[in-house]
């Protein structure tokens, strides 16, 4: 599924339907807060309300918006939220882990205004795979969801349904949050430092702990560098400095490390603590990542991509991969930055991801996209 903003409404498309447990049978939909468009893909039997659910093509607006004007919007693995003009929050999906903040475990399939302490205004949102983080003005964090690995902040591994405030870093102004698929939580504070709380699978919390640890409560990660923006991949962070240098760490088996050994093949090594990435392009204002790939923009409004360019997803936008190994999805592996080359080579302005793929807008307000389908 996706979202787009356009002068103030959204607009989905997608996939609808969740499943419950992965490789079951049971679904619960709700991910286009709209009703389907009762569509199939060619092929598929008409008279299937799963393939009816799961191929919705035309971008339309999603419902319980109405007369809202919407300035910022998130995509999680499974849900949806939006922001208006008065720091407002509205969120729709499975909410099968009560990731919405509605104080239930109902899912919606229209947009639902989440309830927050009287005057807090929220400016930016972050959805991993079932839980949330909501960023107000003043900068505190308020975290709802599931909570077993430890990603609410709270100190335990309790799972909350309406927006709770992380009290210890209620000292501190955190200007960005980074929600992960029930791996781990990042908070970017005034000050270029970052905090970070989740279950320590692969070095991913950066902190030089045990492995598999569960750190239940925001904390620093030792690091000289002044950080301006954070992101998160399947169990790996990025972190960009003040001057544009990308970092990183966590696991590595996936190709999202810009890294080549002496022999000048790919290195998939975890890294333990925010590391350099040297082979990474300089100036960088915006990283994102998805399943195996990572996208980035520089100052001058151009997207590098690298990790694996598969056969059925092709996340890079570097052309067809080559064909697949038999009993595998990859097609190619790019462990250096590979230049994506928009029509007429246009700059952009933001860019976007989800597990497969990603979306790009650019100076001129055109909106690319390439990747899974």
């Amino acid at each position: 599924h996706a979202y787009l903003l356009l002068h103030g409404q959204v607009f989905s498309m997608g996939q609808d339907l969740h499943a419950v447990s992965k490789g079951g049978n049971d679904w619960i939909g709700g991910k286009l807060g709209r009703p389907v468009d009762n569509q199939v893909l060619p092929g598929k039997p008409a008279d299937s309300p799963l393939e009816r659910a799961n191929y919705n093509p035309t971008p339309r607006p999603v419902e319980g918006l109405e007369g809202q004007h919407i300035i910022k919007i998130a995509s999680g693995q499974n849900d949806g939220a939006a922001i208006n003009t008065d720091g407002e929050l509205f969120m729709w999906g499975p909410n099968n882990h009560g990731q919405l903040g509605l104080g239930d475990t109902i899912q919606r399939r229209s947009a639902t205004h989440v309830h927050f302490p009287p005057r807090v205004r929220i400016e930016d949102v972050s959805i991993g795979a079932a839980h949330t983080l909501a960023l107000s003005s003043e900068g505190r964090v308020y975290s709802f969801g599931l909570g077993k690995t430890g990603v609410l902040g709270h100190g335990d591994t309790l799972s909350r349904t309406t927006p709770t405030l992380i009290r210890t870093l209620a000292g501190k102004k955190v200007i960005q949050v980074a929600a992960g698929q029930n791996t781990h939580s990042l908070f970017l504070t005034n000050d270029g430092k970052i905090h970070i709380c989740g279950r320590n699978t692969n070095s991913l919390l950066g902190l030089e702990r045990p492995d598999k640890e569960v750190c239940a409560t925001p904390s620093l990660i030792d690091c000289p560098i002044s950080f301006k923006s954070i992101a998160v991949g399947v169990q790996s962070s990025f972190a960009i400095a003040q001057n544009g240098d990308l970092y990183g760490w966590g696991n590595g088996a996936k190709g999202h490390f810009p890294l080549i050994d002496s022999s000048g093949m790919p290195e998939r090594s975890d890294l333990p603590v925010p590391t350099l990435l040297r082979n990474a392009p300089p100036h960088l204002v915006q990283v994102v990542a998805g399943s195996r790939h990572v996208a980035v923009l520089d100052k001058n409004g151009r997207i590098f991509t690298w990790g694996v360019h598969t056969i059925v997803s092709g996340q890079l936008g570097v052309g067809p991969p080559r064909p697949a190994r038999p009993g595998s999805l990859a097609g190619e592996f790019f462990s250096l930055p590979q230049l994506v080359k928009l029509p007429a080579m246009q700059k952009t302005t933001f860019l976007d991801s989800m597990a497969n793929n990603v979306f790009v807008v650019t100076e001129s307000g055109q909106v690319f996209g390439w990747g899974q389908t």
